[in-house]
């Protein structure tokens, strides 16, 4: 998936907190509640005016309150700051309505493998 890049405006929802930060080419987002807890996440790897986006998560408790918004947003906003104009993304087939709903577009369909070897090829 693809995406124009523009500065958004981030709301955090009551009862959560943001940290951002950018270290060696790669920013990240993690959203806690007032607790400290783990709720959702995301991070961007810098490639010039692109950026790749990756491990964009929320917690099972603190899904469907629009945290994976805050977090695609806050990446977005940060990449247009550091000189970014383009984002791409493998999105999960869960993940592409949060994607589309967003402006992001599927340029191409991907497949993922997992695979774990067996004892018994040993």
């Amino acid at each position: 998936m693809t995406c124009h890049l523009e500065p958004e405006l981030i709301e955090v929802p009551a009862g959560y907190t943001l940290t951002r930060w950018t270290r060696g080419g790669v920013s990240r987002v993690l959203v806690r509640t007032r607790d400290g807890h783990f709720a959702a996440r995301g991070q961007i790897a810098h490639v010039g005016d692109h950026v790749v986006v990756d491990q964009v998560e929320s917690a099972a408790e603190h899904r469907r309150k629009g945290l994976g918004r805050l977090v695609m947003r806050t990446l977005r906003s940060t990449a247009y700051e550091a000189g970014a104009r383009t984002g791409v993304l493998v999105g999960t087939p869960e993940g592409r309505a949060l994607y589309s709903s967003l402006g992001w577009t599927v340029c191409s369909p991907m497949t993922s493998l997992w695979y774990e070897p067996s004892d018994a090829a040993q």
